[in-house]
């Protein structure tokens, strides 16, 4: 509700009646007031029902101690830090009685010395066992694991590195020696072994894709029972490439100018290894990169073949890379050098280890004897 309201107010001078009658218009003082009112008043921020919240939950929080009072002045967290670690320190020479719980400054046992520390006892370490390097034990520490395998000689003794001995043999390569004796394979009849129908394939692998996290081929190489050269060429993928992966793969982008497109080398290695026994360590990445499906029954990987592992001096389950397995049965060293890895020298590598095992590991094939099935217990014997 709101209007207005005019008032008019006229004045006499104060003189005599008889001077008044006689004063002219002019003499006389007229006043108009206007007023104007409204009875709707505005909401003050008070009546604000969602301010009112904020100052209550604010009130809550200031009492908390979460969150600083308006009053306070703002200290950054790391100088909060150094004070209370200042007063940590002068803490310990005040009394329980002295000042009142509020204002006793806050005690932190984090870098607190004055505490019995337990007595550190140093580990035996036996003579001619490395010691754990950067904290990490030599069970886990890869770069000790490696030179153990690589080199047996600077690790100590075999019972220190895990491998196999007389009289130290471990449970799972105990049940395997016992499941490939039982099969008498020396008593076997010889497979027939047709060195024309085995090729060794290993692939090189670049990346495309963000950061490079999509493997795809850049070089494939096919080796033949002897090791001659079948197949090796450079392939351009069909994706642009955005990591060469060079220090393991060895591709640089010269190599890849006038390389073989991708789908042509699919055809040409398809072609060469159809009907043929095919060895690869790993060799589902290489099939994967090729997008290439090969028989399983003819198919021999060395990284899942136990009388490798077992002739290596490894556990029988362990996935055993090919650089090692090559040092520990063929006492040759492979991948080295900063130019990265060769498909060609990894394929032939890959053949030679087969050819170690090839006519016991194929007696066992040629019983139709699933080895790995008894050996978990997945299929009664």
């Amino acid at each position: 509700m709101s209007g207005m309201m005019n008032t008019f107010i006229g004045g006499e001078s104060a003189s005599t009646p008889e001077k008044s009658q006689g004063q002219s218009q002019n003499d006389q003082c007229d006043m108009f007031i206007n007023v104007v009112y409204s009875g709707h008043k505005g909401k003050s921020a008070s009546q604000n029902p969602n301010h009112e919240w904020f100052l209550k939950k604010r009130k809550f929080l200031e009492r908390k101690g979460l969150l600083r009072s308006k009053s306070e002045p703002y200290i950054p967290p790391y100088k909060q830090r150094r004070d209370e670690a200042k007063a940590g320190q002068s803490s310990s020479t005040v009394s329980s009685t002295e000042g009142s719980h509020s204002q006793r400054p806050r005690v932190s046992f984090k870098h607190d010395t004055t505490r019995p520390q337990p007595a550190q006892v140093k580990p035996k370490v036996e003579p001619g066992v490395r010691r754990p390097v950067s904290g990490r034990c030599s069970k886990h520490s890869r770069k000790t694991r490696k030179d153990k395998l690589l080199n047996p000689a600077v690790a100590g003794p075999a019972s220190a590195q895990g491998a196999p001995v007389p009289g130290d043999v471990s449970d799972s390569n105990q049940r395997a020696i016992s499941l490939l004796d039982g099969l008498n394979i020396p008593a076997l009849a010889p497979a027939l072994i047709n060195p024309s129908k085995y090729a060794a394939i290993d692939c090189e692998m670049v990346g495309g894709g963000p950061k490079g996290q999509v493997s795809m081929l850049a070089r494939c190489s096919v080796v033949s029972y002897e090791g001659d050269v079948i197949f090796d060429e450079y392939i351009k993928p069909d994706q642009p490439v955005t990591c060469y992966r060079t220090r393991w793969s060895g591709i640089r982008p010269s190599h890849l100018v006038n390389a073989m497109p991708f789908q042509e080398a699919k055809k040409q290695v398809a072609k060469l290894l159809h009907g043929k026994v095919v060895v690869g360590h790993a060799v589902h990445h290489d099939f994967q990169s090729l997008a290439y499906v090969h028989p399983p029954s003819h198919t021999r990987d060395t990284q899942k073949i136990p009388l490798l592992n077992l002739k290596g001096g490894f556990e029988v389950q362990q996935m055993v890379s090919l650089k090692i397995l090559s040092k520990a049965i063929l006492n040759k060293v492979i991948q080295t050098g900063k130019d990265g890895h060769s498909s060609l020298e990894d394929a032939r590598a890959t053949m030679k280890l087969y050819r170690a095992v090839a006519s016991d590991w194929e007696k066992v094939l040629a019983t139709g004897y699933n080895f790995w099935g008894v050996f978990k217990g997945l299929t009664p014997k």
